[in-house]
């Protein structure tokens, strides 16, 4: 009996023992589970780790918006404008009329496009870039048709301006040069020009003087500067010599693509006699009046204010204007 009773007081004590540790285990474990727990990184020479304790600060959203917003340095605008769409001219042969005439069967009509245009603006309000986006027809145009005469005649001499080679920086070009169709031939047949674009197409800048009254030696001369005798990019692809339509930010994809080049010679030519050698309320072709929109006078370099960035664009037109007149 006696030896039961200790053995039953050694099993209490244990007991009592291992309550008592279970407590201990449990206190502890929640005591560690409440400490904040942080990332640690092995160095290279050793396997302990290094306990690295964040010292970031409470992120304040409105603030980090608020201060976006204050160093955000570019804002845009869109807007739309209408332009008058230019029509295209069409050239159709004719046997009816003789060789050298041209006869309008059809007269064109203008079609208005609205122009889709971004501007940027930084934080201050200043206009850092404005392009074109888009545009799109909103009025479509009438081509006009012009009659080329192919019919024999006897040959007559033409009598031809005895000033034609009288030329100088500052010649109105809102005038004729005075030269004939052979003429025209002969000075745009060079062999500065490889594909022989200008040499094929030497009757139009004769064509553009009879019909608008514009210096069609002067035309030739910008697509020869503008085009580089009809090797550039936008003049192969595009059949546009004058790299019409095209903005200096993207210069390529803005420019007009025509069917044919003498579409792109008879718009350019209306286009100068409109808006750049006229004043505003001048007669001109068709019955129509100049806008006179881009207007500084009938001259090379008067042109070259509006229609060119290029300060030396007027220089460089003249020279082969100079070059052109010179082989007469």
């Amino acid at each position: 009996m006696r030896k039961s009773k200790e053995n039953l007081k050694i099993v209490i004590i244990i007991a009592f023992f291992s309550i008592f540790l279970l407590v201990l285990l449990i206190v502890y474990t929640k005591h560690i589970s409440s400490q904040p727990a942080y990332a640690t990184n092995l160095t290279n020479n050793s396997k302990k780790p290094i306990i690295k304790i964040s010292n970031a600060k409470i992120i304040n959203i409105e603030n980090i918006i608020e201060n976006n917003n204050k160093n955000n340095t570019v804002k845009e605008e869109i807007y739309e404008k209408q332009e008058e769409l230019e029509y295209i001219t069409k050239y159709k042969n004719s046997n009816e009329i003789y060789i050298g005439t041209t006869r309008v069967s059809q007269e064109g009509r203008n079609g208005i496009q609205t122009i889709t245009m971004k501007k940027i603006y930084d934080n201050e309000g200043n206009l850092i870039k404005e392009e074109q986006i888009g545009a799109r027809v909103t009025k479509s145009s009438l081509d006009k048709i012009i009659e080329i005469g192919t019919k024999e005649q006897e040959k007559i001499k033409k009598t031809e301006n005895n000033n034609s080679k009288n030329i100088s920086f500052n010649m109105a070009l809102n005038k004729p040069s005075g030269l004939s169709l052979e003429q025209f031939k002969k000075v745009l047949t060079d062999d500065k020009d490889k594909n022989k674009i200008f040499e094929n197409n030497a009757e139009y800048f004769f064509y553009i003087e009879e019909q608008y009254n514009i210096n069609g030696i002067f035309v030739a001369s910008i697509g020869i500067h503008e085009s580089a005798w009809g090797t550039s990019r936008i003049a192969k692809n595009k059949y546009n010599l004058f790299g019409y339509g095209a903005y200096d930010s993207n210069p390529y994809n803005g420019a007009y693509t025509f069917s044919n080049y003498s579409e792109s010679i008879d718009l350019l030519a209306r286009v100068l006699v409109k808006y750049y050698l006229n004043p505003k309320g001048t007669t001109i072709y068709d019955g129509q009046v100049a806008s006179g929109k881009y207007y500084n006078g009938n001259t090379v370099s008067a042109v070259n204010v509006k229609y060119a960035t290029d300060k030396n664009w007027a220089n460089c037109v003249y020279k082969y204007m100079e070059y052109l007149y010179g082989k007469i």
